[in-house]
């Protein structure tokens, strides 16, 4: 399997949220995107939901990912799994009481089980507070979702203590990232984007996962190397020909020779004759941007991440609650 890049997001049911996290998709070349609180689950086949529309993973297809192979879903959580790994999206209320909290951890419970054998990564928004993940303090469910999470063999990813909700009311870590135990080793390069404007109160995480040092690679060419391209529309039939008869005179390997030496032989002289008779086809590159995006908009996107840079920064010096508000409000004003 080759190597996966991640990224993780919560949406908060925004329109705008949801268009930013196909473009940093496409701008990134990430290949499958764990969101929680989606606008909406397109009905695509590179977009999987959960059973109530507020987990969600997608895929960028043209990106060389991996296809969902095979989907199972539950209320709040939904996993797919890609080659050797499975990834469950997550998220659970704040609302919820102590008993959905719990019926919601044995959905995702099911889930992994459900993925076993195979390497598992589950991911979302738990709005649960632990100093295990960052926090200040513990509260009920962060404890839960610990003792949960050791009952599966779970471990914790992130790194840090960066908060990855920001909202004028406060800060918080409720956006996590945990592996089987098999798989954590693989996971590299955590990290939550502080610099990115997302459009939602949560910040963009973005991780990868490195290939299985036990997956055999196929003999040959290395792996994700392809061969040369011709571009067959301007072919000269006649310079075909012609530069066939060139290297049918040329001389074959002579006497007993290995199989894999003759081959190579054939190889070198088709691609002559190909070379001789028409273009190569230029490499086909990802488009690192979706459609509709523009030089305009892009700029827009850095403004909010100064106009918020300058709101973030009165909130690290002495209280000033006027100047706070006006600051967020021209904050407000540019997302």
């Amino acid at each position: 399997m080759a190597e996966i890049h991640l990224l993780q997001a919560n949406l908060n049911h925004c329109a705008a949220a949801q268009d930013l996290l196909l473009q940093s998709m496409a701008q990134w070349l990430i290949h499958v995107a764990v969101v929680s609180e989606p606008y909406m689950v397109p009905a695509r086949d590179n977009w999987v939901g959960d059973l109530t529309g507020t987990a969600a993973l997608v895929r960028l297809a043209s990106h060389g990912s991996p296809p969902f192979e095979k989907v199972a879903r539950g209320r709040g959580c939904v996993a797919a799994s890609m080659g050797s790994v499975t990834v469950v999206a997550c998220y659970c209320s704040p609302n919820c009481v102590p008993s959905d909290f719990e019926r919601f951890l044995q959905e995702v419970s099911r889930l992994v089980r459900w993925a076993h054998p195979s390497p598992v990564l589950v991911a979302g928004d738990f709005n649960a507070k632990s100093v295990a993940w960052g926090s200040p303090a513990t509260n009920a469910r962060g404890q839960a979702l610990e003792e949960w999470a050791v009952s599966l063999g779970l471990v914790l990813t992130n790194r840090g203590s960066v908060n990855t909700c920001v909202r004028q009311q406060g800060s918080s870590i409720v956006d996590l990232t945990f592996t089987s135990a098999a798989l954590a080793r693989r996971v590299q390069d955590w990290s939550v984007l502080e610099e990115v404007e997302t459009a939602s109160d949560h910040r963009y995480i973005r991780y990868r996962i490195l290939p299985s040092p036990a997956a055999p690679n196929s003999p040959g060419r290395a792996p994700g190397e392809a061969g040369p391209r011709w571009v067959l529309g301007r072919l000269d039939r006649e310079l075909l020909v012609e530069a066939a008869l060139v290297q049918s005179w040329s001389p074959a390997p002579e006497g007993p020779v290995d199989v894999e030496v003759e081959a190579e032989w054939l190889v070198d002289a088709m691609s002559r004759v190909c070379d001789a008779s028409m273009p190569r086809a230029r490499p086909c590159l990802p488009r690192r941007q979706v459609y509709w995006w523009s030089p305009e908009i892009a700029q827009i996107r850095q403004n909010c991440v100064i106009a918020r840079r300058r709101y973030a920064r009165s909130r690290r010096r002495r209280r000033n609650e006027a100047r706070e508000a006006e600051l967020y409000a021209a904050y407000r004003d540019c997302r």
